[in-house]
């Protein structure tokens, strides 16, 4: 009796938890065309074999949804009022999901930007990632219930942000994360401003979530491209069955205040990401 119990024990701790599918996203998209590149590049590149989805971001701020007014970043990386609806399409194959990256700041703002971003985008999106909340030390779970409640098709990312990991350890923002009603959470200390991420720093949280198998989908980011890709998130794609990355900053082109998204760019993070992918796991198909 006690070697069987020995057994289902060992059985329970080794069975690996459910996450939701893994992505690789591309953000800073503005205009419907951008959305139909990535999607061709995902095709020849064969994402869907790989696992994953590209997850298709586009920016929206209290000055943008709420204001409705320019920002310091351009339209052609966060596009005003209504130009949002245009900045991506409808895909039903699932290869890509287009979501909205949300940064709002206080609760009048949070709310009246989430009801527009959906009243704009709802023919398109399918996620919201909330970036800059404080959601470790305030309570987020009753706005995000209620998103959830009345969006159930859609999924949600919680970012954990530069001034999460500087004042939050990983055993706090584990215990936190296994209460809320998310899909993933996005270490991403550079805040789409390609800032190289600190992959020892990262992995410290990494670990707690897988080790105390939250079920949440993880994703990484901070200043990934092709040429670093390997390097920054190889190790720890290796080490972590189905984590994802971000990548944003480092994609674009143009001077400051008027950057759009390289595609050239992007199509290179893509191919060497599925190098990477296909090296830390030799099995999966070409």
């Amino acid at each position: 009796m006690l070697a069987k119990r020995l057994i289902l024990q060992h059985t329970f701790y080794m069975t690996e938890v459910v996450r939701p599918k893994p992505y690789i996203g591309v953000s800073g998209i503005a205009r419907y065309e951008q959305h139909i590149a990535l999607y061709d590049i995902a095709r020849k590149e064969n994402v869907a074999l790989l696992g994953h989805f590209v997850m298709v971001g586009v920016q929206a701020t209290g000055k943008t949804q709420v204001l409705e007014i320019g920002n310091k970043y351009g339209q052609m990386w966060h596009p005003v009022g209504d130009s949002i609806a245009d900045a991506a399409m409808t895909d039903e194959t699932d290869l890509t999901k287009p979501y909205v990256h949300c940064f709002f700041s206080g609760e009048d703002e949070l709310s009246q930007g989430i009801i527009n971003v959906m009243r704009r985008t709802r023919h398109y999106v399918r996620g919201l990632q909330f970036n800059g909340l404080p959601w470790v030390s305030q309570d987020y779970r009753p706005l995000l219930t209620n998103f959830r409640e009345n969006y159930p098709d859609q999924s949600i990312i919680l970012q954990a942000g530069s001034r999460t990991l500087d004042y939050h350890s990983p055993q706090e923002v584990t215990k936190e994360l296994g209460t809320m009603p998310v899909d993933y959470v996005l270490f991403d200390p550079s805040g789409g401003q390609g800032k190289a991420m600190d992959s020892r720093q990262i992995r410290a949280y990494v670990d707690e979530i897988y080790q105390r198998q939250i079920p949440v989908g993880v994703a990484i980011s901070g200043g990934l491209e092709a040429q670093n890709v390997q390097e920054l998130f190889g190790p720890l794609a290796a080490e972590y069955h189905g984590l994802s990355c971000d990548a944003e900053g480092r994609l674009r082109k143009g001077p400051n205040g008027a950057t759009e998204l390289d595609i050239l760019a992007a199509e290179a993070f893509i191919s060497a990401w599925k190098d990477t992918i296909q090296n830390s796991n030799p099995d999966l198909e070409n």
